[in-house]
């Protein structure tokens, strides 16, 4: 999907989209506003955005190119942006009681349908690892949750129209 629909979908679905209509732009790369409210500068473009085919904003474009690059995926694994939304969307997660419904409840946010039983069972495994892993560095038990959350965005089902 195009760079706009990744940007807003990852708002929505950590909880941090401000959904206040109209108004000025920015060209603040985080700000929780939907992307059509970028403020637009030739000289001073948004380079999360632009790694995600952002069309060239000065001409009429009538078909956007579709690139993978292996940037994009690191934008996932190391952005801070993408980071600050997998904490937003761990801490709606928070609010189930048991580590089960916390993975259905992420399925249901990210991708609209339930987990399958490998799907379950690979997830419990991840933030089992992941927990023992950030307890014997000294990180908060909360952090494995942020990691699977952080994981859930780099998936294809997320990036991609089938």
């Amino acid at each position: 999907v195009e760079a706009e629909v990744i940007r807003d979908s990852m708002l929505q679905i950590s909880g941090l989209l401000d959904k206040t209509p109209f108004g000025l732009g920015t060209r603040d790369s985080s700000m929780n506003r939907r992307s059509v409210y970028f403020f637009l500068k030739r000289a001073a473009l948004i380079p999360e955005m632009l790694l995600f085919d952002w069309p060239e904003h000065l001409v009429g474009v009538g078909h956007r190119p579709t690139t993978t690059i292996a940037p994009q995926a690191l934008q996932f694994l190391n952005g801070p942006q993408t980071r600050r939304y997998a904490e937003g969307f761990a801490q709606l997660l928070s609010r189930n009681p048991s580590d089960q419904s916390k993975i259905k409840a992420a399925y249901q946010m990210a991708f609209s349908r339930f987990p399958s039983e490998e799907e379950m069972n690979l997830a419990q495994q991840f933030i089992e690892t992941q927990g023992t892993t950030n307890l014997n560095d000294g990180y908060e038990v909360n952090q494995a949750w942020i990691d699977y959350c952080q994981s859930l965005f780099s998936l294809n089902e997320f990036l991609y129209v089938r």
